[in-house]
């Protein structure tokens, strides 16, 4: 069997893992504060990332030309931690994960062009367009209520702060390998959550069932350190192109998991969205990839 073959599935089950982490996270925040549940995830996420850079020999010291980018990569990835965790509590795991997996690779396409001066070619602003229209239906433009939600503001916050996440991390792997820097922003992560543990009663962690260390083995392990890995690698094999094109699956498995797991139903405006989302998003960043122009 060949080793695109190999990849293309192990791709494929990473993506189903990065969705199944929206309805796993949300089983976790139902037993303690998000901020605990953060820092714990992100513990062992830095722990066993560990003997995979061993493993794979990656060094673990940080290159001077990207300690700017690689600070903003951690900080962003408080910040949206702080979001994701916090979001859960305020709706259904599957729209949060339709929102963030469509609309920040839209957000950053659009915020990417305009920092670095790059001419969109015609699909890729096309696509722009499907994820201004798709962002009116995951929103609901159509009710204040819900458009001003606590639940929608924290979302597309998200999704903001992922495209942030984003263009930061294309800067910062220009001298680091995308694992190292996943194990310094997972770390920053677990040290900046670390602090809730003294506002809480510790007597909470003793009485968690072994349900909870499942959903954090599952959220950690599978879905951060084994996906995250099987990712970066599968870009390598694949090509950045046919490899990340993998990651419109992660809206579909988010809704679909959600679904199987807390019984949460999509509405029909989030069904419409998403699949326009993930038109814009094949518009812009795979179909004819990097034919675009810097301006002089």
């Amino acid at each position: 069997m060949k080793k695109e073959t190999i990849f293309g599935a192990l791709m494929v089950l990473s993506m189903l893992f990065w969705g199944l982490a929206w309805p796993i996270s949300k089983m976790m925040t139902a037993y303690i504060s998000p901020y605990e549940v953060a820092a714990i995830r992100y513990a062992l996420v830095s722990l066993s990332l560990i003997p995979v850079m061993v493993f794979l020999h990656i060094p673990f010291k940080l290159p001077k030309q990207s300690l700017v980018s690689i600070f903003l990569v951690c900080v962003f990835n408080v910040l949206y931690t702080l979001a994701f965790y916090v979001g859960l509590s305020f709706g259904n795991a599957g729209i949060a994960g339709v929102i963030v997996a469509t609309l920040s690779p839209i957000i950053a396409s659009a915020i990417g062009s305009f920092i670095h001066h790059y001419t969109l070619s015609r699909p890729q602003k096309i696509g722009l367009f499907f994820g201004v229209i798709s962002g009116c239906f995951l929103m609901r433009v159509d009710d204040i209520g819900l458009l001003l939600s606590p639940f929608n503001l924290i979302f597309l916050a998200a999704a903001f702060l992922y495209a942030a996440i984003s263009l930061a991390s294309k800067t910062a792997t220009t001298h680091i390998d995308p694992i190292s820097l996943n194990f310094y922003s997972s770390l920053f992560v677990f040290v900046a959550f670390l602090p809730s543990f003294f506002f809480f009663d510790p007597k909470e962690l003793l009485g968690l069932d072994y349900k909870f260390w499942f959903y954090v083995f599952i959220a950690s392990l599978i879905s951060t350190t084994f996906a995250t890995t099987i990712f970066y690698k599968g870009i390598g094999i694949l090509g950045i192109t046919k490899g990340g094109s993998f990651m419109l699956l992660v809206p579909v498995f988010a809704l679909l998991l959600s679904w199987l797991l807390l019984g949460e139903i999509p509405t029909t405006s989030t069904l419409i969205g998403g699949a326009i989302a993930m038109i814009g998003v094949y518009l812009i960043n795979f179909f004819r990839p990097f034919r675009f122009s810097s301006k002089k």
